[in-house]
């Protein structure tokens, strides 16, 4: 059992598209009058990294498990394609710690590169317009070489 995209071009040149069911070993063929065509196999794309697809068929209308998605009557497991999705990277946050010059409190810098954001506790960020004290810019240096 397959499912099938058939595609071909009305008089406008726009392309129009139908996926249809036909068992193995079954013929194909159009009428006259459909001009340039493209038949090729379909499948379904089902894109989750744990759950496993499944088809459940109710009053008379087949679905894609769990989404919900309704697909073509007579599709199976086969007719479907599931992408797992490939894990990410996740990298350690840089925490710098700076004592300052006129107190006994420590400012943390962090830098998250996952994202590329840096933070810092010091009042010098609140200040400075574009967010960057010289503890960040310090790290951002650091973090370049």
């Amino acid at each position: 059992m397959a499912l099938w995209q058939f595609t071909n071009f009305n008089k406008y040149g726009n392309p129009r598209t139908r996926i249809f069911h036909r068992p193995d070993g079954q013929a194909f063929s159009h009428g006259p009058g459909f001009g340039p065509t493209m038949v090729r196999r379909f499948k379904y794309e089902y894109k989750d990294p744990v759950m496993p697809p499944s088809i459940l068929e109710l009053n008379g209308k087949t679905y894609l498990m769990p989404i919900w998605k309704e697909v073509e009557k007579g599709t199976t497991i086969n007719d479907v394609e599931w992408i797992k999705p490939k894990p990410k990277r996740k990298y350690e946050t840089v925490v710098v710690e700076t004592p300052a010059s006129g107190s006994d409190t420590i400012y943390k810098t962090r830098f998250y590169p996952d994202t590329g954001n840096y933070t810092c506790t010091c009042p010098g960020t609140w200040r400075a317009k574009d967010r960057r004290c010289k503890h960040i810019k310090k790290l951002e240096n650091e973090q370049r070489k």
